[in-house]
């Protein structure tokens, strides 16, 4: 069983095949824009990290139970998803210091710019 899978079951969630395509992918070559980004391939903890960033700011936990973060660079930015089903869901970023995340548009939009 794949770490993804582990994932998924341990917390119920339906990841995107889009994500796992990127997730396979990542499993063999960082892409040179995510250097010092820990990504979910490396860190399944990613939620609980966005979390405590979260705490730290003051910012209220928005972060719901189907919500998967996959990226988080330095600490103090994390992009997530709605790992409900839909086969394209919207990215959100949170960036230290807001108060609430940003849309950035639709996963298959957002990951194109890593895979190029």
């Amino acid at each position: 069983m794949s770490r993804l899978s582990k994932i998924e079951q341990g917390r119920q969630i339906i990841v995107p095949e889009l994500f796992k395509d990127f997730f396979s992918f990542c499993s063999y070559s960082l892409p040179k824009d995510l250097v010092g980004t820990d990504l979910l391939n490396d860190h399944a903890d990613l939620n609980e990290w966005a979390t405590e960033l979260l705490a730290e700011d003051g910012t209220e936990n928005f972060l719901n139970v189907d919500d998967l973060v996959f990226m988080m660079h330095q600490g103090y930015i994390f992009w997530y998803f709605k790992a409900n089903g839909d086969p394209d869901p919207d990215v959100f970023g949170y960036y230290q210091g807001k108060i609430k995340p940003d849309n950035l548009g639709r996963l298959s939009e957002f990951l194109k710019r890593y895979r190029a």
